[in-house]
């Protein structure tokens, strides 16, 4: 996993103005954005930006 994944789901969904479900979405749509350990989703938010930079409909079936 490294250093990268250092964001909880919940940090990265309040960083970029998400909800926890439009998160869990752009997860599942983007899985180099995201490892789950153990149970809990680790975000890298570099690659996070990446994915909500890039796209501006990211969040229509949130």
């Amino acid at each position: 996993m490294g250093d990268r994944f250092c964001l909880t789901l919940l940090e990265a969904a309040e960083m970029n103005g998400f909800t926890t479900s439009e998160m869990l979405i752009l997860v599942d749509r983007h899985t180099s954005i995201a490892v789950n350990a153990n149970g809990a989703w680790r975000v890298d938010p570099d690659a996070l930006k990446a994915v909500v930079d890039g796209a501006a409909g990211y969040l229509l079936a949130a």
